[in-house]
């Protein structure tokens, strides 16, 4: 694909995401043939639709040069007109941006570089500038170049060709023009590069490493190819020498179909073939004596004058305004240290030819005297045409090459060879060729740096070395190689041996670095015959000692210290080099000395040296700079002793580490391996992703063998192993070791599998496990014997596997971050067959990113070849480590990572003692880390003191630095300060134990970076020898809380303690999860012996919060230290100050100590600001600020302060990071890992962490929350001016760089991300924090509405999460923006419909509309016409709607968090129109007179019944029902369900109902009630029921709830009297109703639990008897559903002993029990499924009793607070009252515990046995199929069984010592409710109204004032009053919408 459609589709990524359907689209594509059926699945395979319009568009680039051209088509085809006609406008404006840019530039440097005035041949003809701009772009627009990447290299190389494509070169030769300053220009032979030329194929060059781009595009027509094709390879700018290098994956890489990809790769290997077979025959033909004369007859060099050259600077320099250090070129000679493998200076350098004398051949001189500088200027001057060079070539059909010595200097450099196409070789150009192929592979190797060799140790004459030079990088101890050839046979050339010798080592010590210099092999610049790396020798005329002993003077004459040159400079060695022929006699040696600057004898000095042929007194300091050996000047001296410290140190430190590292096996497949596996570095560093390969081990290798050799798989976190041995035996080697693994089969990753097409979600559930698995997964890709599943042969694998192992493959490949992967394949045997077969794939998927390992060549080689023989790798070699014992790759392993030694785990039991827990069993505890009684003490560390002490400086600087705190921080003792809190922390945690809950609940909230979770470990750590203690690490539905269980029943037969575990600022959601299932799994637990278990678990909960409050009764943690706290961190101080004095190099400096110096400051703000500018300001990589800006940001504004990945930024830490040449594995890749080379001020203020994320990876996180935001600012502040947060938002999340490329990490920091744009936080009574996430909030606050709108509008973009689009719509709420809350409302339910919380933003978009319509009839005066009221209630009831929306989708969501917003929502909207329709009709009375007869409509508002075609008259009718119905069901649920949560923010969110509630019925009783008992006498019969029924609706309500919270007035009594007396008139009419007898007997039920007396003289029992039955009768004519009817009818008519007469048949209350249990799921769809964990608990508020009549309903207790076995309120259930009043039954409990049969006979002698549930199961085997004693209550979903015994408890009564109900007593704590003062609109009206009143007489005043009348006294007072009046009644106005708004709870 060309590059501008490629930049047109990447840069309408976000058009393309929201616009674009993809699935069409691929199915067009797919027929185009432009992209396989297995890319359209992996398309497919994206989560989100974006996701997939980004795989398409990073796939589409490489699927060839038609790719662009069929998705045009393809969205044609697909109606997606507009998408195409899109990108094809964008095309167009790239390409006309894209040629004015060009323009614009070859413009400005031609007027820059050319000088039309002279004339440079002397001539007089003027060349007009516009027709030599015409010519420069006529022959760029002919070469094969791109226009938008035109540099000043290509301008000159085009400049010749420009004269023969144009006019103004006819009859003008030479150049009619010269250049400015020293650029030199040659000019170009006339043959066009460009491909639409087709010269025949005879004209190309011989050599296919000669042919330009033209030429291969000449050479693809031949074989057949299309101009598509060749387009293709003119776009990527290949060339003969690329194109000689192109393996598969290249061709891949560029979109080559498959076809034409065969093709080109047979043909090009068939023409090399071909060139070899030439080349050998001509080559047999060479004269080696013409040959060598030849080569004596020039020499190349390298022209640095070019305008690039100069811009070769130091970067560091630059920045600081510091003049770049000159290279030393009089004195050394210039020159360039750089890879052999780079071709930019061969490309860009110009070459020219130079005569020298016979006794300097083959010889180049690096230091070039002042005269040979000027000869090679003139020599420059006088330089013939090109023409003239090509012509004096000879030909290569000469006899032989002897006439070259006698022709004039011509042009012979590969650069040349390119644009020269003359079709003819010259002799001297097959002698290059000849010795070019000769020295192609390397036949000798250094010798090994610091080793004094003997005398034996000869280097191979012309042998070409396999180290190149080097330059210098982060690792100092790997040294740096010069190669040097001077010439020994001059004073000069003395000389400059010396000099040479003295500036290297002089730059090597300043630098730190090791290094050798070598004299005698060349350099990379040097002679076009010969080549770099070569060794030639130096011819010695003296013997070796005169030289040594030269040499050792130069450097003594040199350096004034000699004992440097003593220890860090080694002295001369002379290394012989042996020649081929035993003719020569000469002896040439290669001299070479090493440097090695230890930091013992360098330190913090500068090493300045005196030069030879210099004044005595000049001194010099040099260093390596960009490659050169450079003198450095004053100002470049003064920054060196700035960096001079902090080079000096690293030098040590890693001397240091280099020093602990043993003895790592150094032979040369060693040091292969670890580079390869440790990318050029000697252990893992920064973020690693490694996946290993196994095939089948031999047969002879058992497990002990596996011992020996292969312990070292356990010890490397891979991230996957995929093994092709069905039998597993390294799999169970590594089980049989306790290492973790998830196992898996390669079908289970294939979507067409049996497996994932039985459940749908079963491969979506598989890909989640894996992200989420903290352990590797091992995939068996060939069969497994252990599944009955037998390995295949390559063919039938092939058919029946490869498709599941390939998508196994690629989904791997979508995690991993691009380029960081590593492949190992471990060879075990010659069992490779089906190896070979799936290594395609991972060379595919992961190019360049493998490693092979085999102990046997012969296992290595042919898989090697193989591979190699189907194209699908090259010089795999390189890659490979064949020969090496698996010993010693175990061996080499131990060096680079510690082996995994876990610590023996030990728990405490219930008898004191300890038991072990096996490692095999703590791996099965995979969501929890469990903390050993013993911890750190068994660790193999505290045996040697050393090690020990080590140990403890590094844990208290990284502990003290801002790392997280460790188990050996409190080992060791005095690291950790003894927070005040801790002693009420366990105070609390002691006293949860003798809780009676299953599961203890332990809050410690404090704010961010408090020390909050370091104190919560604290107390695990003081009490881990008295309970099983540890931390939740993640929570997992189902198995976290059976791990627990497991946890605490391990081992231990009578368990009595709890288990003790942290939770540390857990989600909510899951955090309440867990506690309802463990409280499940608690209930059925018993202890051996009968006993039932007690507390099985106590959660110690940190949340982290921005506000903590000051309520005394809460456990906080400020930033505020006591002063006992402040002394122990100053105390502190002192001791790592003067540690740090005494032993610097030992000790951390306690500046660096960032977090604890916080502390130590009291978290003092100026403290933090001052550090935080201190080390930014020595931050000064651009790269290295952008990074610290985003990460600060997310920082800042992220609740949880979680860890970024550090891989997702590589985009913008690395150069083209997703370039195919960016190399991130292996020997070269040790530069590319950013992470290890971050300033040290960047690492203080950042922490380096492991984040669990597929196992673990590198992340990245601001050492304390306090410092994110002081980071920000200062970044914000680093200009001219602030810069605004949404600046800085919007920049990190439109950077593609970050979010491009999909991986895990890219996943994890996106979801991050997303939550700062929508999560808030919550204050302690449980309300949030903020309107809006504290981001959004910000810049809501500092700037303005439309920068947020941004922010949230590129999140939407980014992440399509309908969260954030319900942010943006709430957003838009705020600013009362409708439609476009609308539109996003509308946007976040379309993605996710069955949120109710979504549906909830959509109402409040209606709520606010209708109280801004409210605030507008509040600030009128005039009475408005009731048709006028038709868009408020419009709005009024699409709002109801929507309430109504969430009420429904909440009874489907299986989610712990119940969303009531629908109802209260629901409510609150009738409030509001009621009160605006207040402003339409004459009076509220007659507004209540409306809505509450069916009947009444006046002529007036007959106009409601029909605008607009809809009937608004009958919708305001119907509100009374849909009022009653809400009202009901938020009281029921208040009642009947109760909610358990870890915080008390449940309890706060209840009582925030509760109070929300009773100001909506303040409000809805003036509208639905009546004020008055009196029924008027001229109501009709229906009409006074009606009336009653307001009336008592008025009073409490139809709920049991509101009835018998009554009791808790003052006059509570006598309410409820009234409310019976008034249903009762009721129930004797015929007009009853079920709400009427239902509220008689709440009433009744309510005075009898009050009133002893008058539940003893109650005299009505066999009617309320009678009314039970009525209500049960008629409980489906009531619009409303209740659960009384069901419970009232079997409570009342139970069976019992005491029962005077019994109304009703057993067999009907059976019936009447079923029917109520389905009414109950019906109700409350959520509840369905005992034991589920987002149920709620039903409550009981009676129980069957002893005496008679209404004696025998005994209401005292709940569920809640009826006690199990064990427990201390068990005692109440024995108590001779609680034993007298409640009446105990016989039955028999079923055989699983969970129900009890109970025989029902009536008193006329009917019968029925039924089965009621236990409370709770009971799981004592003993107790099954007996007869048991119990309780029965009767809670909401049916009557149960309390307190089951095998005896009959009455026949042995016991006593206590404390006979007060439970804590739950009913009439105690559950019903009672806050006092909550509520203006209702009647009261607001009337105050309004005495303000305007007053407001009108003052006008009234003024108006008399003007008339000059005389006012009173109190008049003009009343004047005065006038400001304070209005500001009152604005006032009044607005308290009022506040109380209008809180009505409704925040949900």
């Amino acid at each position: 694909m060309e590059d501008i459609h490629r930049r047109a589709l990447t840069e309408s990524i976000t058009f393309l995401k929201d616009n674009l359907f993809v699935k069409g689209v691929l199915d067009h594509l797919v027929e185009e043939n432009i992209i396989t059926f297995d890319l359209k699945q992996l398309i497919n395979f994206a989560v989100t639709d974006g996701d997939k319009v980004s795989e398409l568009v990073c796939m589409l680039p490489k699927r060839g040069p038609r790719a662009f051209d069929a998705m045009l088509k393809s969205l044609r085809a697909t109606s997606q007109e507009h998408v195409a006609i899109h990108l094809e406008q964008k095309a167009v404006e790239i390409k006309e941006n894209q040629d004015a840019k060009t323009q614009k530039f070859v413009h400005q440097w031609l007027q820059d570089n050319i000088d039309l005035s002279n004339d440079a041949a002397g001539q007089c003809t003027m060349v007009n500038f516009e027709s030599l701009l015409d010519a420069v772009n006529m022959a760029l627009n002919a070469s094969d170049h791109l226009t938008e990447s035109v540099t000043a290299t290509d301008l000159k190389m085009m400049l010749g060709k420009a004269f023969q494509l144009s006019e103004i070169a006819m009859n003008q030769s030479p150049l009619p023009f010269v250049m400015k300053g020293n650029l030199q220009i040659h000019q170009q032979v006339a043959v066009s590069e460009s491909p639409t030329t087709s010269p025949d194929v005879k004209h190309l060059p011989k050599l296919m490493k000669d042919w330009s781009v033209a030429n291969v595009c000449l050479w693809l027509e031949k074989i057949g190819m299309d101009g598509d094709v060749c387009k293709q390879f003119i776009q990527h700018k290949i060339s003969g020498k690329a194109l000689k290098l192109m393996d598969k994956a290249d061709f891949i890489e560029m979109g080559l179909i498959l076809g034409d990809r065969v093709v080109i790769i047979k043909e090009r290997d068939k023409y090399l073939k071909e060139e070899r077979d030439e080349y050998l025959k001509d080559s047999s033909c060479l004269n080696q004596e013409s040959a060598s004369e030849a080569m004596a007859s020039a020499s190349v060099k390298l022209d640095f004058t070019s305008v690039e050259d100069s811009e070769c600077i130091s970067l560091k320099s630059e920045r600081d305004g510091i003049n770049p250090p000159q290279p030393l070129k009089h004195e050394i000679g210039s020159r360039q240290f750089a890879s052999l493998c780079s071709d930019d200076i061969s490309s860009n350098a110009q070459y020219f030819c130079e005569p020298v004398a016979e006794k300097d051949s083959c010889v180049e001189h690096h230091m070039d005297s002042a005269n040979s500088c000027d000869s090679l200027q003139n020599q420059e001057e006088n330089k013939t045409s090109q023409t003239d060079v090509s012509e004096n070539i000879p030909s290569s059909s000469a006899p032989n090459a002897e006439d070259s010595n006698d022709k004039s200097e011509g042009l012979i450099s590969d650069s040349v060879s390119e644009t020269v196409e003359t079709g003819q070789t010259s002799s001297s150009k097959a002698i290059e060729e000849s010795l070019i192929t000769k020295f192609k592979e390397p036949s000798e190797i250094l010798r090994p740096f610091g080793y004094q060799l003997g005398f034996e140790f000869e280097y191979k004459k012309d042998a070409k070395l396999s180290c190149v030079e080097t330059r210098s990088g982060g690792n100092l101890l790997q040294p740096i190689h010069r190669f040097v050839m001077p010439a020994l046979d001059s004073p000069e050339g003395m000389k400059e041996l010396a000099n040479e010798a003295i500036a290297f080592a002089s730059a090597c010590l300043n630098d730190r670095a090791n290094a050798t210099i070598h004299f005698g092999i060349v350099p990379e610049v040097s002679s076009g015959f010969t080549v770099h790396g070569q060794i030639m020798g130096l011819h010695l005329k003296k013997n070796w000692e005169q030289y040594e002993k030269f040499l050792n003077k130069a450097f003594a004459y040199g350096f004034s210290e000699l004992e440097i040159v003593q220890n860090c400079i080694s002295s001369p060695m002379f290394i012989r080099v042996a020649s081929g022929d035993s003719s020569n006699e000469s002896l040439e040696y290669v001299i070479e000395i090493d440097v090695k600057p230890k930091y013992e004898y360098s330190q913090n000095k500068e090493f300045f040296i005196k030069l030879k042929g210099e004044k005595d007194d000049a001194e010099a300091i040099f260093r390596i700079i960009n490659g050169d050996v450079c003198r450095l000047q004053q100002p470049q001296i003064d920054f060196y002793r700035q960096e001079l410290d902090k080079l000096a140190k690293e030098r040590k430190k890693q001397e240091d580490k280099a020093a602990r590292k043993n003895c790592i096996p150094r032979d040369h497949l060693c040091e292969k391996f670890i580079n390869l596996l440790c990318d050029g570095d000697t252990k893992f560093q920064g973020d690693q992703y490694r996946i290993l390969v196994l095939n089948k081990p031999d047969e002879t290798v058992d497990f002990e063998s596996f011992k020996e050799t292969f312990d070292f798989l356990a010890d490397i976190e891979w991230k996957a192993i995929f093994d092709f041995d069905a039998d597993a035996k390294v799999c169970r080697f590594l089980q049989e070791r306790d290492y973790m693994m998830k196992i898996a089969m390669s079908d289970d990753f294939s979507p067409h599998s049996k497996y994932n097409l039985q459940k749908i979600d079963r491969l979506k559930q598989t890909h989640e496990d894996i992200r989420n698995s903290l352990n590797p997964t091992w995939i068996f890709v060939n069969g497994y014997a252990q599944n009955n599943e037998q390995k295949l042969d390559p063919i039938n694998w092939k058919m029946e596997k490869s498709d599941g192992f390939k998508e196994a493959v690629r989904f791997f490949s979508r995690q991993i971050p691009q380029r960081r992967a590593l492949v190992v394949f471990l060879l075990l045997s010659e069992d490779t067959k089906v190896v070979i077969e799936a290594t395609e794939e991972f060379l595919t998927s992961f190019p360049n990113q493998w490693l092979c390992i085999s102990e046997n060549e012969s296992i290595g080689n042919p898989w090697l070849q193989e591979l190699e023989r189907r194209n699908c790798m090259e010089r795999g070699i390189e890659r490979s480590v064949f020969g090496m014992p698996w010993k010693h790759v175990q061996e080499a392993i131990a060096h680079i990572v510690t082996p995994r030694r876990m610590d023996c785990c030990e728990l405490p039991t219930s008898t004191g003692t300890f038991i072990v827990l096996p490692k095999k069993v703590m791996n099965k505890f995979l969501d929890l880390e469990i903390l050993s009684s013993f911890e750190c003490d068994s660790s193999p560390i505290t045996s040697n003191i050393q090690e020990l002490n080590i140990h403890e400086v590094k844990e208290k600087e990284m502990f003290f630095r801002g790392n997280g705190v460790s188990w050996w921080n409190f080992w060791f003792q005095d690291q950790v300060c003894s927070r005040d809190i801790l002693h009420h922390l366990k105070k609390d945690v002691k006293e949860s134990f003798d809780d009676d809950d299953d599961v203890g609940k332990v809050i410690l909230r404090h704010q961010p970076g408090a020390g909050g979770t370091t104190t919560a470990k604290h107390l695990l750590w003081e009490l881990r020898k008295e309970y099983r203690c540890g931390i939740v690490q993640s929570i997992n539905e189902g198995q976290t809380a059976q791990q627990i269980i497991n946890l605490y029943q391990y081992e231990d037969n009578r368990p009595t303690k709890p288990v003790l575990l942290l939770l540390d600022n857990p989600d909510e959601e899951k955090a309440n999860l867990l506690v309802a299932e463990l409280s499940e799994m608690a209930k059925s637990l018993t202890r051996k012996g009968g006993d039932q278990a007690k507390c099985v678990c106590i959660f110690l909960i940190c949340l982290r919060r921005t506000e903590v409050g000051t309520d005394p009764r809460r456990l906080v943690l400020q930033h505020q230290l006591s002063p006992v706290e402040r002394k122990w961190f100053l105390d502190m101080d002192k001791q790592l100050l003067a540690k740090y004095k005494q032993a610097p190099d030992r000790f951390m400096d306690p500046k660096l100590l960032i977090s604890f110096n916080i502390l130590k400051e009291n978290f003092n703000k100026e403290f933090i600001q001052r550090t935080v500018r201190s080390f930014l300001d020595n931050i000064s990589d651009k790269k290295e600020l952008r990074l610290l800006k985003y990460i600060s940001l997310v920082n800042s504004f992220d609740l949880e302060c979680r860890s970024l990945p550090t891989s997702a930024f590589d985009g913008i830490m690395i150069d083209n990071p997703w370039s195919k040449r960016t190399l991130r594995r292996g020997r070269h890749a040790y530069a590319s890992r950013w992470e290890t080379h971050l300033s040290s001020e960047f690492r203080v203020l950042v922490n380096e962490a492991s984040k669990p994320s597929m196992g673990y990876i590198h992340a990245l996180k601001v050492i304390n929350p306090l410092l994110s935001k002081e980071i920000l600012l200062c970044l914000r502040d680093a200009g001219s001016s602030r810069i605004p947060v949404s600046e800085i938002a919007l920049e990190f999340y439109k950077c593609a760089d970050i979010f491009y490329a999909p991986s895990k990490a890219r996943d994890d920091l996106l979801e991050i991300s997303k939550d700062i744009l929508k999560k808030r936080g919550r204050l302690p009574n449980g309300r949030p924090e903020t309107y809006f996430a504290p981001l959004i909030q910000t810049i809501v606050n500092e700037e303005i509405p439309e920068k947020a709108s941004a922010v949230l509008e590129i999140g939407i973009q980014l992440t399509s999460d309908p969260f954030i689009a319900q942010q943006m719509a709430r957003l838009f709420i705020k600013f009362q923006n409708w439609p476009e809350a609308i539109k996003y409302a509308t946007m976040a339910i379309e993605q996710k419909p069955d949120n109710s919380f979504l549906w909830d933003t959509f109402g409040r978009i209606y709520e606010r509309q209708l109280l801004e319509q409210y605030d507008k009839l509040v600030a009128g005066t005039n009475l408005l016409k009731v048709e006028n009221s038709a868009s408020i209630i419009d709005i009024a009831l699409k709002g109801m709607e929507m309430f109504r929306k969430v009420q429904e989708t909440n009874d489907r969501e299986k989610t712990l968090a119940t969303n009531q917003a629908g109802f209260f929502g629901e409510l609150q909207m009738v409030v509001c129109l009621l009160d605006c329709l207040t402003y339409f009709f004459p009076s509220k009375d007659e507004l209540r007179h409306f809505i509450l007869e069916a009947q009444y409509m006046p002529e007036d508002y007959a106009a409601l019944q029909n605008i607009d075609g809809n009937n608004y008259a009958d919708k305001l009718k119907q509100l009374n029902r849909r009022v009653q119905t809400a009202v009901n069901r938020l009281e029921d649920e208040l009642l009947q369900l109760r909610e358990e949560a870890i915080d008390e923010f449940g309890r706060n969110h209840v009582k925030n109902q509760s109070d929300s509630l009773i100001r909506l019925k303040e409000n809805l009783d003036s509208y639905f009630g009546e004020d008055g008992d009196s029924v008027p006498e001229v109501l009709k019969e229906w009409e006074k029921c009606e009336f009653r029924r307001r009336r008592i609706f008025r009073l409490a309500g139809f709920n049991l709830r509101s009835i018998f919270d009554l009791r808790h007035k003052k006059d509570g009594m006598d309410i409820l009297k009234r409310i019976r007396d008034i249903a009762k008139l009721n129930i004797g009419s015929d007009q009853v109703k079920v709400d009427d007898y239902q509220t008689l007997i709440s009433a009744n039920l309510a005075l009898a639990s009050l009133d002893s007396e008058y539940r003893i003289k109650f005299s009505e029992y066999e009617d309320m008897l009678l009314w039970t039955k009525k209500l049960y009768e008629l409980r489906d004519t009531s619009f409303v559903s209740h659960l009384e009817p069901y419970l009232f009818f079997v409570m009342f008519n139970w069976p019992r002993g005491t029962m005077s007469k019994q109304l009703v048949n057993p067999r009907v209350i059976e019936d009447a029990i079923r029917n109520w249990k389905d009414a109950y799921y019906k109700k409350y769809p959520k509840q369905r499924g005992e034991g589920k964990p987002f149920r709620k608990k039903d409550t009981t508020m009676f129980f069957l009793g002893n005496g008679s009549n209404m004696e025998s309903i005994y209401s005292q207790f709940e569920e809640t607070a009826v006690a199990r076995n064990g427990s201390p309120l068990e005692n109440y259930w024995r108590l001779p009252s609680t034993m007298a009043k409640l009446q105990r039954l016989c039955g028999t409990l079923n055989q699983d515990g969970c129900q009890v049969k109970i025989q029902l006979q009536s008193g006329e002698g009917n019968n029925a046995s039924i089965w009621i549930p236990t409370s709770f199961p009971i799981r004592e085997r003993r107790m099954w199929n007996k007869q048991v004693y119990f309780v029965i209550g009767f809670s909401w979903i049916g009557p149960k069984a309390f307190d089951i015994t095998l005896d009959d408890p009455r026949t042995v009564l016991q006593t206590s010592r404390d006979g007060s109900p439970p804590r739950n007593f009913l009439g105690k704590e559950f019903h009672r409710t806050s006092k909550v003062v509520e203006v209702t609109e009647e009261h607001f009206r009337q105050e309004l109204e005495n303000f305007d009143k007053k407001l009108q007489r003052i006008k009234d005043l003024k108006e008399r004032k003007n008339r000059s009348l005389n006012l009173t006294h109190e008049e003009n007072q009343l004047l005065q009053e006038e400001a304070r009046i209005k500001k009152e009644k604005d006032r009044l106005i607005q308290i009022r919408r506040k109380k209008m708004e809180s009505r409704i709870p925040e949900f």
